[in-house]
């Protein structure tokens, strides 16, 4: 293996290279793999002073002498010496024609030892100045031991002495730091220990291997080794030997074989109940005490303590609590519990299992990974059970879909087990983020043979209120609810859930009043159910209900209580609060379609101030994606597409389509309004896939989010001068809008409606904004509302009305400002300026107002950083006669180049084509082409031949 370079050692280094002075005594304190030897290396590179050095083998019956011997192989022999080196002649043959003649036998052992240890003293002061550096002195053997005793006393002046050893195996017979008392009175002394590296220290180390390593990369390091340097450097060369992941050092990286095989080599060097704990460690995996450790290693008290002490002392087991003991590392515990051979491991699982059993409410989340690998296949299922059942009682949805589907994997697991498990995990996922697995399950399941009709109703119901939520597959859902409501006729309780989920306006084409007679037949089965669980869950979807369809009394229906924050909270509680958090969710989405920002801001803080995002990821992913929503239509755009880039490459949300389609609109939008239309489109149509999409293949996103995109499309199409497929655009959900009766979801549809005026088709224009305004009374939706004047203006200006259009336009402009919707608002004033500017014709310039108000315009895209708008109206006073300079400033808007386009612009720069660079950089053609035209737009080039490699990074 390799030595670690260098990190975190900066005070150390000083110290020790003031070593080679001469007349030094330097003991080096560090466990093992901390980096000793690296660091006295220093010692070759920080001076000419020669410098010998020496290791003590690890053998039970070590060479006598042996680390002195190698260290004076290499030496240079000065001449000169007395006849008392003759001594030896014996030890170091090599040297035996610079060194003077043999001396003849001694009389006893201890006159030729003495001879021996005083020619080694002479020897190593003639070669000064010298530094002698003897590693490893935890294995001294017994000669070299008193060698050391002998010289340390008469050290000679020109002489320094360096001893490195490992504290946690020093024998107890051989004090090192008491050599310092012997020292002469002019040596200097001085004692370092190296410890763990620290978190910082590692991401210096891991940036040497890798450049994409972040500081939550170095404490997954830290954590993962303990900040050992030779577990550090030589899982990070292995990790950069594998195909880069993210995050880039993962919380379990896989352990390199030398390093397991070093780890190895020292546990084999343990005797057998040191070796036996730590394997009963490694098995128990979580800080254990020292009875329940002796147990599952089968080692009496007397035995286990001592063992204990060893294990403590060599570093190998270290204290959480004044009770408990675990592995020194995780790294430690997979070398120890990989090594274990496999009859073994399931006989210390079983071990544990029995042990563990018999304490007080025992964890059963542990004991069912013991009963699993230990082969105990009805124990795991069971314990994996009530493990489930507790974490759902207590609100920890996440970690009981952990349990259940680890408990499904079981191939042997009988049918109606199998149902009953399925059936839990059904209600865990729905508040997950992933439900992909859940759903095969339960559609399996949903084919076992000899299932109740209430059975394939529980089943169904759950199977088609995760389709509904976590897949998108709203009418694939919607069948299996309406199902459900059927097989689940003498479940009132369970009835009363599927009918309330169908009441919650989706894309089918039911419509309100279906809807409306959905919720009575669920309020009506709540009621025979006389479950207050069941109520509150109707109430949620309820107010739910009266939000989408713009209903004011959405805002008064009373929410489960969900308690008091600091309170000790009931499993009632925690289902109050489950419920409290899924209704403010619901009314925050219902609240940013419908354009009350502020309130959509109050739902938010109390869904995730109710529901922690560990157990309830789906509810803050959400609430994460609303928040970003609500910065795209408040004209908060700084630093969003990169956030909104980040989260759609985050595989945690690769399932969640809802959230997915909502971020990818959000980008759509952006990237159009700073004048990318082919990232726009290329986003979009992933939110509304052409004619050859499935409806397998499609996920049924909700109609406020295909409107957006619809909408966003048809502003595209009409500035393309296509106006017949921008009204096809949003042809299909005008429709459904006008089917269903819920004209609140239409805000967005505006654009394509107002194209049916440049097609001609004036009559269906008024028509459908006639049903539009009929749509809207009695509902309270500042959004549409806004829209619809917007259309009216519109058809007004179209008809020549031009009075009323500004009228219009102006009313458009100020509710849109009203709500704080400013992107919106400057296109209303730009309508407006152009119904200024066509009353004017037959002369020559146009009046001031029109042109002030597109100047206007003009400066809130800049601020706002819309260059496609900006670009539309300095064409259109450019027509005017009216020459605007092009804008230095970046505005709000982000107009530096992303990471990916200046990489690309770079290559670009360098005279490669769109294909060599999508084949370098793994992407398609067309996306090579989709940045280097952004490029382009942003740095205000005409063509790829203009580029340069950047030079300031401040430009990209």
């Amino acid at each position: 293996m390799c030595s670690p370079p260098l990190v975190g050692r900066a005070r150390e280094r000083r110290q020790l290279r003031t070593a080679a002075d001469p007349g030094r005594l330097v003991l080096v304190a560090g466990s093992a793999g901390s980096g000793k030897t690296r660091l006295v290396q220093e010692l070759h590179e920080a001076t000419d002073t020669t410098v010998l050095t020496g290791h003590c083998p690890p053998r039970a019956e070590p060479f006598p002498l042996a680390p002195v011997i190698e260290a004076l192989r290499g030496a240079p022999i000065p001449d000169g010496l007395s006849p008392l080196c003759g001594a030896l002649h014996a030890l170091m043959p090599e040297h035996g024609d610079r060194l003077p003649a043999p001396l003849p036998p001694a009389t006893t052992p201890a006159d030729d030892q003495h001879r021996t240890y005083r020619a080694f003293t002479e020897l190593l002061g003639a070669l000064g100045p010298a530094v002698l550096v003897v590693e490893d002195v935890q294995w001294i053997d017994q000669t070299t031991r008193d060698l050391l005793h002998y010289l340390t006393p008469r050290l000679p002046p020109t002489l320094s002495l360096v001893l490195t050893y490992r504290p946690e195996e020093l024998p107890r017979s051989f004090p090192v730091a008491a050599l310092a008392a012997l020292a002469p009175a002019t040596t200097t002394h001085d004692e370092l220990t190296l410890d763990p590296l620290t978190p910082q220290d590692l991401l210096t180390l891991a940036h040497g291997f890798t450049a994409t390593a972040t500081a939550e990369d170095a404490h997954r390091l830290h954590a993962w080794t303990g900040g050992q340097p030779l577990a550090a450097v030589e899982t990070l060369r292995h990790l950069a030997t594998l195909t880069p992941t993210e995050p880039a050092i993962p919380a379990q990286p896989p352990v390199p074989a030398a390093l397991r095989d070093w780890w190895i080599h020292r546990l084999r060097a343990l005797d057998r109940d040191t070796r036996r704990l730590l394997r009963a460690a490694a098995v128990l995996d979580t800080p254990s005490n020292e009875t329940h450790l002796a147990r599952v290693a089968d080692l009496s008290p007397h035995r286990a303590e001592k063992a204990l002490a060893r294990a403590c002392r060599r570093g190998l087991l270290h204290t959480t609590d004044p009770t408990t003991l675990t592995t020194a590392t995780p790294l430690l515990r997979q070398v120890c519990y990989t090594a274990l051979p496999r009859d073994k491991r399931r006989r210390l699982h079983r071990a544990a299992l029995a042990v563990l059993s018999q304490t007080p409410d025992p964890d059963h989340a542990r004991l069912a990974h013991h009963a699993r690998e230990a082969g105990l296949l009805d124990a795991w299922t069971n314990h994996a059970e009530h493990a489930a059942d507790l974490a759902l009682a207590q609100g920890e949805d996440t970690t009981a879909v952990t349990l259940l589907r680890d408990a499904l994997t079981r191939r042997s697991l009988p049918p109606r087990r199998r149902c009953e498990l399925t059936l839990k995990l059904g209600r865990a996922a729905l508040t997950g983020i992933s439900a992909e697995h859940t759903i095969a399950l339960l559609r399996d399941v949903l084919t076992t043979p000899g299932l109740s009709a209430a059975e394939r109703g529980e089943l169904r119901m759950e199977l088609g209120l995760l389709l509904l939520n976590q897949a998108a597959q709203g009418r694939t859902a919607r069948g299996e609810l309406v199902r459900a409501t059927a097989e689940l006729s003498t479940r009132p309780d369970l009835a009363a859930r599927a009918m309330c989920a169908l009441a919650v306006p989706r894309d089918t084409s039911d419509s309100v009043d279906t809807h409306r007679r959905w919720m009575e037949q669920a309020v009506a089965a709540a009621d025979r159910s006389r479950d207050p669980a069941v109520n509150q869950i109707v109430a949620v979807n309820h107010a739910t209900l009266l939000a989408q369809i713009g209903d004011p009394d959405a805002w008064t229906v009373t929410l489960p209580d969900p308690g008091t924050a600091h309170a000790q909270p009931t499993p009632q509680t925690l289902a109050r609060r489950r419920e409290f958090a899924r209704g403010s969710l619901n009314l925050a989405d219902a609240a940013v379609m419908l354009g009350h920002y502020d309130r959509a801001d109050h739902h938010l803080d109390d869904a995730t101030s109710w529901s922690v995002a560990a157990d309830a990821p789906y509810v803050h992913e959400s609430a994460h994606t609303l928040r970003l929503l609500l910065d795209w239509v408040r004209g908060r755009w700084p630093g969003l597409a990169e956030e909104t880039e980040r989260n759609l490459r985050s595989p945690r949300l690769a399932h969640l389509h809802s959230v997915t389609a909502e971020l990818t609109v959000i980008r759509a939008g952006l990237a159009l309004a700073q004048g990318d239309p082919a990232t726009a489109q290329t986003h979009l149509a992933r939110v509304r896939p052409g004619p050859e999409a499935t409806a397998r293949t499609a996920p049924d996103y909700t109609v406020p989010v295909r409107a957006l995109a619809a909408g966003l499309l048809a502003r595209l199409a009409t500035a393309q001068g296509d106006p017949a497929t921008a009204w096809e655009h949003v042809d299909d959900l005008v429709s459904l809008v006008a089917s269903k009766g819920i004209w609140v979801w239409a805000a967005e549809l505006v654009p394509g409606m107002e194209a049916l005026l440049d097609t001609g088709r004036v009559a269906v224009a008024r028509d459908l904004c006639a049903r539009f305004s009929a749509g809207l009374r009695g509902a309270h939706a500042p959004a549409a509302e806004a829209a619809l004047i917007r259309f009216k203006a519109a058809i007004a200006h179209h008809r020549g009305h031009h009075d009323r259009a500004l009228h219009l336009y102006g009313e458009a402009e100020n509710a849109y400002r009203a709500m704080g919707r400013p992107y919106d608002a400057a296109q209303a004033r730009e309508s407006a300026a152009h119904a200024l500017l066509s009353q004017t014709d037959g002369h020559d310039r146009a009046p001031s107002s029109g042109v002030g108000d597109l100047r206007s315009a003009l400066a809130e895209y800049t601020e706002l950083g819309a260059a496609w708008d900006a670009s539309r109206v300095r064409r259109a006073l450019r027509a005017h006669g009216v020459v605007t300079p092009p804008t230095t400033g970046r505005g709000r808007g982000d107009r530096r180049l992303s990471p990916r386009e200046s990489e690309i612009a770079t290559l670009a720069a360098q005279g490669r084509t769109n294909r060599e660079i999508a084949a370098l950089l793994h992407l398609s053609p067309r996306t090579v082409e989709t940045h280097v035209a952004n490029a382009l737009a942003k740095l205000g080039l005409r063509s790829r031949r203009d580029l340069s490699a950047p030079s300031d990074p401040s430009a990209t």
